[in-house]
């Protein structure tokens, strides 16, 4: 009877095992192959080992790192803040196209002393010294000349494209030859200016002269004293009779006054030119207060010559021999 019992014991017994949830599981790790594992070290990036010079780096202290960075930080932002001006070789008769600030005010600056600009666009144009100074509104493309004053044998033709960007500086170059042309022509042009201005102070300073002597003032720099026998005006005009009263002395020129009188039958106007004819230093000549005189009538005539040098100096008596002033 014991035979079989036991049988029927293990049966039970495995088949209440199996019914249980509360068996321990053990999970194994994934089985990795050879060829796995070969094909997992290719795709990483293989450094080879840095070969041993023998040099040894000293460290670099940490406060010049810090100062190198900043340099560095400064310098970038001012690359990105900051635009330069910028260079354009130009030549007179050569259009050239640039870009300009749009809604900003362009400065460009040209090699010419007195910059003239011509232009029948829109846009805003003046000039201060070398510098001219553009501004437009809108996108419309600005045409205009350039000329050194009033030559118009050098002109530079400039087509400005406005754009949306910052306020540009243009510096204008000239070639070689152009530069060349360019300061022949402001040296004559200087002494002309120079020599039409010394021109214009002396007219200006006669007119100041004859404006005194109609006054009756004595000028200033000149001493009033009767006329030498030598020091008479002669004028080549008919039926005027000249006399000769006074002499303003100068430092270098006689003012010599006189009468004109009209001694013909009919009014006549005197002619100053006809007093310049055959003196050589005469240098300007006036009359006050008629130019058109009646029968019989004068006027006051003024005529200013050049001093010969000796004339105007004089010998001083020497002390020594006993001389007085």
């Amino acid at each position: 009877m014991k035979r079989h019992f036991l049988p029927w014991l293990l049966v039970t017994f495995t088949q209440g095992s199996w019914a249980t949830d509360d068996l321990p599981v053990t999970v194994l790790p994934p089985v990795t192959t050879v060829a796995e594992e070969s094909s997992s070290a290719s795709s990483q990036p293989v450094v080879p080992p840095k070969p041993d010079l023998g040099i040894e780096l000293p460290p670099v202290d940490a406060s010049v790192i810090k100062v190198a960075n900043q340099q560095a930080a400064a310098s970038n932002a001012t690359s990105a803040t900051s635009i330069g001006p910028q260079h354009i070789a130009v030549k007179p008769g050569i259009n050239e196209l640039m870009p300009i600030a749009v809604g900003h005010l362009n400065r460009l600056v040209t090699p010419f002393e007195h910059p003239v600009v011509t232009t029948t666009s829109q846009a805003t144009t003046s000039t201060k010294g070398k510098i001219v100074y553009v501004a437009t509104a809108d996108e419309t493309p600005v045409t205009l000349y350039i000329t050194p004053g009033d030559n118009q044998d050098i002109a530079l033709s400039l087509t400005l494209i406005p754009k949306r960007i910052p306020a540009r500086e243009i510096h204008l170059d000239l070639d070689k030859d152009s530069y060349q042309l360019l300061n022949q022509w402001q040296r004559s042009d200087s002494a002309s200016r120079t020599s039409s201005q010394q021109e214009q102070a002396y007219i200006s300073q006669l007119k100041a002269l004859f404006r005194d002597l109609g006054l009756q003032k004595t000028p200033s720099g000149y001493s009033l004293r009767e006329p030498k026998p030598q020091e008479q005006i002669h004028c080549l005009q008919d039926r005027f009779q000249i006399q000769t009263g006074q002499v303003l002395e100068g430092q270098d020129q006689l003012i010599l006054v006189g009468l004109a009188k009209n001694t013909g039958g009919d009014m006549l106007e005197f002619d100053e030119r006809s007093c310049a004819t055959i003196q050589q230093d005469v240098l300007a000549v006036s009359v006050w207060p008629n130019v058109v005189l009646k029968p019989q009538e004068a006027t006051e005539l003024y005529v200013v010559v050049r001093q010969a040098p000796e004339a105007s100096t004089s010998l001083r008596p020497s002390l020594l021999g006993g001389g007085q002033p």
